[in-house]
């Protein structure tokens, strides 16, 4: 799909819902997704750009008697919904610096026609490493709109309640694949320690903003008592370096430490990403002040660069195109706490005429309608937790368990239908547990990984409570953190969602219960009401992918993967079937067996917890019965049960080497033609564009399709 020309603060997003989801107009007339997707059109749900923000203070207030402050900001944004602000992130540390420049860089969506209220607080660190704000002393806050910000071409100083001024600066994001390494060395720099010390000098690095200001993108470490210091090598994105211009000069200053905070500043030199990569090592750069600069023969010494290189990294395109799929495991909520079903208002309440979607249905559509352009035969495993299921021995709770016979729901129409019809089939119950449901996702990664980035496993978790196994939680995501796999948390309701934040990481890993520490950041948590109003569906699916090209990389680089030469056939996966541990429950939790299994001749594996097959009918089969009573017995409670006993463990399953069953709602296996593998994605013109021979399907279908694949493109940074 091509779309027009997108302007620096107007991109359109094209609808990723193909369902009865409504919005309002500027004129206030409501019109449906589906009847705008009927005449072929577009839906302009946002004139928006992603920008980068950088922060500094000057003069921030002293919390210390015997020392400077050791500062660091928290940036907010204010929520459309709940009218609450939200965090963002954090700066790092600077400490003993009244006058704080903060190298971490924040990207935000800017949207032109909103209102975006921000807020940044600024604290005094006591107790290094703790999260907990209220253990650090509060220095004072500022607030401004990114209206404001970018009206004043990017630069904004604003006064800071309770002493000193807030600097922001703001640039518009040139998205790019290049990264920089070099590392540099001081030679013979003049000491300004005095006749009795020795300087301790470091460097740090400042790109000119497009107003003319410098921005800090680089601090290095303090080379004590040294005056020809080596600091570390650097590795970081032309990107956060120079926004993509390899021309744009660069502002290295070195300063002599001070631990007051007052450092004092041993020369500058000015360069660009292109200068240092021409020349390479060896080159030096004469280290001046601007009255020294007037005389050449006059300097305080020099600064050489040991190392340069300019390259280019690899992205998710490049593992897309060498044929990797990525494959969705869908887990929901089917504890107590979401209400009854059948009550208009509750969590789990489906709309009969279907014109509206509940927030777990939104939550589906919009991540599936992104990534299922990645898993080609688009076969996606639906699990549940916290619900009462028939089992061989009656109704129990599990934690982990289909809620289809057939484990696998056909595309994502395949899963809200399947969704729709667990809800008359499971009854609600509890506690709220991941780590039994991470496990098995775990398992079914750990089977697909093929050394090559063939496959790749993304867990979506839509739940509406708080966890009741945070530790057992975070052991098996440290685990989880060392395979192909990606956790997507989306929170619906109005619960406390405080230990999501914790399991995202962003700002300080998780550990296990041995203090062993996550190899990688590989969970997002988004809160499903931060995101409502125009275009949810949109910002949504944008937010919760928005993590998953960095955490695919990651592990490649982890694994040292190259990415292959593209391919048009099928990848091979490996064969092989996850038995996860023992629940605490009476039911235990049902392992994922590989799509690869299910295809080799053999039936679905019996899962230890099984819906009862009376239950789901097969796809064109007959309806099923009415449904009991909200929290009654099904249909044929207190029969013979129609579940088979598990097999032991480590034996074949019941029935293997028959032919599997057709997944739920995919019509009759090998009705339809396989699909190829043929995608490409131009992100240097911004448009994707799609081989695909695929099924017959319905014109809306198609664009869903489409519109996914451009969404995946805008959160991986190519569009």
């Amino acid at each position: 799909t091509t779309g027009p020309p997108r302007s620096s603060f107007s991109r359109r997003f094209q609808s990723t819902q193909g369902r009865g989801h409504g919005y309002a107009s500027t004129a206030g007339t409501k019109h449906t997704m589906a009847a705008v997707l009927e005449t072929g059109g577009q839906v302009d749900l946002a004139c928006h750009t992603e920008i980068e923000i950088f922060f500094a203070a000057m003069r921030i207030k002293k919390m210390d008697w015997s020392s400077e402050s050791d500062p660091f900001a928290v940036f907010y944004m204010k929520s459309n919904s709940n009218n609450q602000f939200v965090e963002v992130g954090r700066t790092e540390v600077l400490y003993d610096q009244p006058n704080p420049r903060w190298t971490k860089q924040f990207k935000i969506d800017y949207f032109f026609e909103e209102i975006q209220t921000c807020l940044v607080k600024v604290y005094d660190e006591d107790k290094a490493g703790v999260h907990d704000l209220s253990k650090h002393d509060f220095c004072g806050q500022a607030q401004f709109t990114l209206g404001h910000l970018m009206g004043g071409a990017g630069q904004l100083t604003v006064p800071i309640q309770g002493g000193g001024q807030l600097v922001a600066h703001a640039e518009e994001i040139s998205a790019c694949a290049e990264h920089v390494s070099f590392q540099l060395r001081g030679i013979k720099l003049k000491n300004k320690a005095g006749f009795f010390g020795t300087s301790d000098p470091f460097i740090t690095g400042s790109r000119i903003s497009e107003g003319g200001r410098p921005v800090r993108f680089y601090k290095s470490e303090v080379i004590m008592d040294n005056l020809s210091p080596t600091w570390p090598k650097v590795n970081m994105s032309v990107q956060k370096v120079c926004n993509g211009d390899i021309d744009r000069p660069l502002l290295f200053e070195v300063w002599d430490w001070d631990s007051r905070g007052k450092h004092v500043n041993m020369g500058d030199f000015t360069t660009s990403v292109r200068e240092l990569a021409d020349n390479g090592a060896g080159f030096k750069f004469a280290v001046n002040s601007d009255k020294e600069r007037k005389n050449p023969s006059k300097n305080r010494g020099h600064v050489a660069v040991t190392h340069a290189m300019l390259y280019r990294s690899n992205t998710v395109i490049d593992y897309l195109r060498g044929g990797m799929e990525i494959n969705v495991v869908v887990g929901i909520d089917y504890t107590g706490s979401n209400g009854n079903p059948a009550l208009p208002g509750t969590l789990h309440y489906c709309d009969p005429t279907g014109m509206t979607f509940n927030q777990y249905q939104t939550a589906i559509t919009s991540v599936l309608a992104v990534l299922q352009e990645y898993d080609h035969d688009q076969l996606f495993p639906v699990y549940g937790f916290g619900g009462r299921i028939q089992t061989a021995n009656g109704r129990q709770v599990s934690h982990c368990f289909p809620i289809v016979p057939e484990v696998y729901a056909h595309g994502m129409s395949g899963v809200l239908d399947a969704y729709k019809m667990s809800l008359s089939q499971v009854g609600l119950s509890g506690p709220t547990l991941f780590s039994q449901l991470i496990g098995a996702s775990a398992g079914l990664a750990r089977n697909t990984a093929d050394g090559q980035m063939g496959n790749y496993t993304v867990l979506l978790i839509i739940t509406d409570g708080v966890i009741n196994d945070m530790q057992k939680t975070m052991d098996a995501i440290v685990e989880a953190a060392e395979l192909p796999m990606s956790i997507i948390i989306v929170g619906v309701g109005n619960a406390d969602f405080t230990d999501m934040v914790v399991l995202d990481a962003d700002d300080h890993p998780i550990h296990n219960s041995a203090g062993k520490r996550a190899a990688r950041d590989i969970v997002q948590f988004v809160k499903m009401n931060d995101f409502n109003g125009l275009g949810q569906e949109a910002r949504l699916a944008k937010e919760v992918i928005a993590e998953i090209p960095d955490q695919i990389l990651s592990y490649a680089k982890m694994r040292n993967i190259a990415p292959k030469q593209p391919v048009a056939q099928e990848m091979p996966t490996v064969e092989g079937l996850y038995m996860g541990g023992q629940a605490e429950e009476v039911a235990p939790a049902a392992p994922i067996p590989s799509k690869s299994t299910m295809a080799a001749g053999g039936a679905r594996p019996a899962p230890p917890v099984a819906v009862a097959s009376h239950l789901m009918p097969a796809h064109g089969g007959a309806a099923p019965s009415a449904p009991p009573a909200y929290g009654g017995a099904p249909p044929g409670y207190g029969a013979a049960p129609s579940a088979p006993p598990p097999p032991a463990y480590g034996a074949a399953p019941p029935g293997y080497g028959q032919a599997p069953p057709p997944a739920y709602n995919a019509g009759p296996r090998g009705s339809a033609p396989a699909w190829p593998k043929a995608r490409q994605v131009n992100a240097m013109q911004a448009t994707v564009v799609e081989v695909v021979q695929e099924p017959r399907r319905t014109g809306a279908q198609r664009r869903t399709s489409a519109q996914g694949a451009a969404l995946f493109a805008m959160a991986n940074g190519s569009v």
